[in-house]
């Protein structure tokens, strides 16, 4: 086993190793099985929810990857990362079978990680753009060189720029298929970056962007494009900005529009936890977006979060399984097969060689609490129910108690006037019109009348007729 080499972020110092990377790397292998595999649903279908489809062949463990989707192949296309040293390896996964195939191009950029890669649909072409590489211990260099690459027939071309962006490794970046827009937000190149460029593949020409209100500079923040509004999304990243100028993340949410130079902060009742190195993806075309994972609060996360564009919030989601908590993975989605895929990254230990999928959205669950299923007539409960999966937006909520009676909400109390067994039903729907109906039996007893405090009430039966007798507590005192 080779030695294992730590990369670390807890100071700032430690920052300009790879612009923000925490990452305990594995040596390279050609194999990987973290957790249990399940491939025979690939056969069948994929059931909503994660899947892991890890297979016998996959890239080594890898931070700080390049991945995009070619939608004219439907396949995705993986470029270089780092495995401990930086790497320049081209692979393709399918979201079909989740088959990986390590290709052989005669040439390739020079290795690197936290470049900017993107797939152009117009072109049929993958652009790459910066990144960084070690050319000795402990000395790091950003790129500014500009590649593209044909998956049609294997191959990278260096494309020289009449003008370009500045060497960086580590920015935000987005493909507008609407105006062929490649565009880069901040990164780092020894110091945080603020501003942006886009790249004209027909013309060779990068230009700067400059534009009012723009987010501040930052690093490894993550960016994706919705066909729906027609706009760019940015989310956390990380930056100087704490006290003292401390090392800090960011969980700011912001939207951008190509078409008119224009962002605009947003800002959700809620948000994921401030973070940095997630996977963040457009689900789709109904304005839906996922982010998992990443680094915050000196922890590697895994919760799933979803935006939605149109309402512009944030949910979380929670669904059974998958990927265990990881930073710096790739990720993506891919439309024909309806496939999220997560793929490797890292936690503080150990680097990850698993694939994973995630037919989105999840099933939608839930469950029903209550302190007792036995009550007395007119005797007032309470109910609580709870659900997990499903696109995170609920629509609709709502109990019938069985007797003619309903409430609305998560929470709900109620009495019953008659005796009996009542089946009590909760009914959720989602904005994607995913319901789930859970139901409880209540028993309604009769209330037993009461005469006088610490009285005790029998009832004999005695030929049919019914004598009650009622027994008193007397008060003894002591002369």
């Amino acid at each position: 086993m080779s030695a294992l080499k730590l990369w670390t972020i807890q100071a700032p110092t430690a920052l300009l190793v790879s612009g923000a990377l925490l990452l305990l790397l594995m040596p390279p292998c050609l194999h990987g099985t973290s957790g249990s595999p399940n491939r025979s649903v690939m056969d069948l279908g994929l059931p909503q929810g994660w899947t892991n489809v890890t297979g016998s062949v996959s890239p080594a463990a890898l931070g700080g990857g390049m991945m995009a989707y070619d939608s004219s192949a439907d396949l995705f296309v993986l470029f270089g990362g780092s495995d401990g040293e930086p790497t320049n390896g081209t692979w393709t996964l399918s979201p079909k079978d989740g088959q990986w195939t390590e290709l052989n191009p005669l040439v390739s950029p020079p290795a690197r990680a936290d470049g900017m890669f993107v797939y152009d649909e117009r072109e049929r072409a993958f652009v790459l753009f910066g990144g960084w590489y070690e050319p000795s211990v402990e000395k790091y260099t950003r790129f500014g060189d500009t590649w593209v690459f044909y998956l049609a027939n294997t191959t990278w071309i260096e494309r020289h720029p009449s003008s370009s962006a500045p060497p960086r490794s580590d920015s935000a970046v987005g493909y507008d298929p609407a105006s062929g827009a490649f565009i880069i937000f901040g990164g780092f190149d020894g110091t945080y970056l603020g501003d942006m460029w886009s790249y004209d593949f027909l013309n060779n020409t990068w230009r700067t962007l400059t534009s009012p209100g723009m987010p501040s500079p930052r690093a490894d923040g993550r960016m994706t494009y919705d066909p729906s509004t027609g706009a760019f999304y940015l989310f956390g990243g990380n930056d100087y900005s704490g006290p003292n100028r401390a090392f800090h993340h960011l969980g700011d949410t912001w939207r951008y529009r190509f078409n008119g130079n224009s962002w605009s902060e947003l800002f959700p009742a809620v948000s994921p936890a401030p973070r940095d190195y997630a996977v963040f993806a457009t689900i789709g075309v109904n304005g839906e977006l996922l982010t998992i994972g990443g680094y915050g609060n000196k922890s590697v996360l895994g919760d799933l979060w979803t935006f939605n564009t149109s309402r512009e919030a944030w949910a979380e989601i929670t669904v059974p399984g998958g990927p265990s908590p990881r930073m710096a993975g790739v990720g993506g989605y891919a439309p024909p097969d309806d496939v999220f895929v997560v793929f490797s990254g890292a936690d503080l230990t150990s680097g990850k060689t698993d694939t994973w999928f995630l037919r989105y959205p999840p099933p939608l669950i839930g469950q029903i609490q209550t302190s007792s299923t036995t009550v007395q007539v007119g005797q007032s409960f309470t109910l609580t129910a709870e659900t997990v999966g499903g696109s995170g937006f609920i629509v609709h909520a709502g109990w019938d108690f069985g007797d003619g009676n309903t409430a609305s909400g998560f929470v709900a109390s109620h009495a019953y006037a008659l005796a009996g067994i009542f089946s009590v039903r909760f009914t959720a729907v989602d904005d994607h019109g995913d319901s789930v109906v859970r139901e409880i039996l209540v028993t309604v007893a009769n209330s037993l009348p009461t005469w006088e405090a610490g009285g005790i009430l029998i009832i004999v039966l005695v030929g049919g007729s019914a004598i009650i007798l009622i027994t008193k507590r007397r008060r003894h005192t002591r002369e």
